[in-house]
């Protein structure tokens, strides 16, 4: 079966985000089966460095990635952005009809415009296509204040993305919340989606008991981390707030936050003026260095603003999971990371502005730390019955062998290399 993938960031992406979680599944769909002949069609850039200088033609590991050159897209800009994404989709499109036809296309929401190529490549070529959902669009930026609910711009842009879900063979999302989000606000059915958690590859990560970043950087006592993207519109005030009153409890508790984003000089700023000295900051860590990381973690923080679940998944809880720590989720209750938490008991949820409850929550895990040694052994059981990485490729496979079955069923154009798989 020959598949082309649509997706902005790829391989060696592995700084975070849909190229890493995407090379890491095709990587095991390509070793584990082969039956499955992959193209992939990404950018030159990675999720955090703009210019990676990158070869436009790769053969990686018997996967065929082209690389377009297109404008790099996070941009503070919207217009800049918005140039820089229908580039790439504009640019995708132009190389999918150039090649000879595929069996099926399969496209994220890296760009949010990419389904574009995909719905054309279809209306031209009547290649089906599936729709790979990490961000929903507009909704996501609705729902964050970028954008009015109630705007022409929102108005156009919805039809539009839900003509990209109803033309496209099966809508795959990444929890049951966007499944529950979707299929409300776009009115798709379960007969029309799927749900194929991120997962996460349990050979990159697994649980340690020693943490050298803890040690060089003398950190002590109980440590509550928050790795990953510091996002505008991520709740710090929060954990910066349950931060102060553990200070004035004498509770030897250390929150570690280590990344980048909009927020870092408000939470440093936060932390030199109120002489937080119990809060310490760190920039990234090579993706080398993140086994370590989370061993250095008593108990790992995973924020979602109000409002946001069913629109993404913190792809970072799969990894904690991984790591076999505890996970004190401040997102709302039908939130997948909440129902995970819930039915496979690895960690505790609080609103994502209750202060009180985060500290309570922090303190009965240092009071208890056979709880929260259960917690941590109950997440890497969880991770290891249902949310590896080889779970998610066998369920890709599974999909597109579907896929292909119902298409013949419904007797549409196959490609020639089906046709010639089909009369052997």
């Amino acid at each position: 079966m020959r598949i082309c993938i649509l997706n902005e960031f790829f391989y060696p992406d592995s700084t975070g985000g849909t190229g890493s979680i995407l090379t890491d599944v095709v990587r095991k769909l390509v070793t584990n089966h082969d039956d499955l002949q992959i193209d992939v069609i990404t950018s030159k850039h990675l999720y955090r460095v703009k210019n990676a200088n990158l070869s436009s033609e790769e053969n990686w590991e018997g996967v065929r990635i082209t690389r377009l050159n297109t404008p790099y897209p996070r941009q503070k800009s919207l217009s800049r952005r918005l140039y820089a994404n229908l580039s790439y989709s504009f640019v995708s499109f132009i190389t999918l009809m150039r090649r000879e036809p595929y069996d099926l296309v399969m496209v994220s929401t890296a760009p949010p415009t990419a389904p574009l190529a995909a719905h054309l490549f279809k209306l031209l070529r009547k290649i089906p296509y599936i729709y790979l959902i990490y961000d929903l669009e507009p909704d996501r930026s609705i729902s964050m204040g970028v954008l009015k609910d109630r705007s022409i711009p929102v108005k156009v842009v919805r039809k539009v993305q839900k003509a990209w879900l109803h033309t496209a063979h099966r809508v795959v999302v990444i929890g049951r919340c966007m499944n529950d989000r979707i299929s409300k606000t776009y009115d798709l059915t379960d007969s029309n989606t799927s749900i194929i958690p991120v997962g996460f590859d349990p050979d990159i990560v697994s649980p340690k008991k020693t943490s050298h970043f803890r040690d060089a950087n003398g950190i002590d006592g109980f440590v509550v981390l928050y790795a990953g993207n510091f996002g505008l519109y991520h709740n710090f005030d929060t954990i910066l707030d349950a931060a102060s009153k553990l200070r004035n409890l004498n509770a030897n508790v250390t929150f570690v936050f280590v990344g980048d984003g909009a927020q870092k000089e408000h939470i440093h700023h936060r932390i030199i003026d109120e002489g937080l000295t119990s809060v310490r900051l760190f920039p990234y860590v090579p993706s080398t260095q993140y086994e370590d990381l989370l061993a250095s973690a008593d108990v790992c923080m995973v924020t979602l603003e109000p409002g946001m679940e069913g629109l993404c998944v913190p792809s970072k809880f799969y990894s904690i999971l991984a790591a076999g720590r505890a996970t004190i989720a401040m997102i709302h209750p039908d939130s997948e990371v909440c129902r995970v938490l819930e039915e496979d008991e690895c960690g505790l949820r609080i609103d994502p502005c209750d202060v009180d409850g985060l500290v309570a929550n922090i303190l009965r895990l240092v009071n208890s730390p056979d709880e929260s040694k259960r917690f941590g052994q109950n997440a890497r059981r969880a991770l290891m019955d249902n949310y590896t990485i080889s779970h998610a490729a066998q369920q890709f496979h599974q999909l597109f062998m579907d896929c292909l079955g119902e298409v013949v069923e419904q007797s549409e154009p196959l490609s020639y290399a089906s046709t010639l798989t089909k009369t052997r």
